[in-house]
């Protein structure tokens, strides 16, 4: 969740359908509104000794979570991307961005 956080602040604008899919996401997870300090405090490199960890299933659906996080705004910041790239990179998550949204989000997005 921490990642995803990341990515929201990443391009400095805070878009009501990003926190609207964080929300969900975190729904989902089973996260409640109680761990939000947690996820505000924590240390993003850690992060990613976490998701590292994660087993090859677990990865690709962080990876899919990362971008439609970028997406959900219909702008593709170039600091979101360089999040998604970097923890696909640190992780070893052989998925590129075209891999895990759908073509129509990206043509449907600017970019920033």
């Amino acid at each position: 969740m921490r990642i995803l956080f990341d990515i929201i602040n990443a391009d400095g604008r805070i878009d009501a359908r990003e926190t609207f899919y964080f929300n969900k996401v975190a729904k989902i997870l089973g996260i409640g509104e109680e761990h939000r300090p947690a996820i505000n405090e924590a240390n993003s490199l850690l992060c990613l000794l976490e998701v590292n960890s994660l087993d090859a299933h677990q990865k690709q659906e962080m990876a899919k979570m990362m971008g439609q996080q970028i997406v959900v705004d219909e702008d593709i910041n170039v600091n979101e991307m360089a999040i998604f790239e970097l923890v696909c990179k640190t992780c070893n998550i052989d998925l590129k961005f075209e891999d895990v949204v759908n073509p129509e989000q990206i043509e449907n997005s600017t970019r920033s």
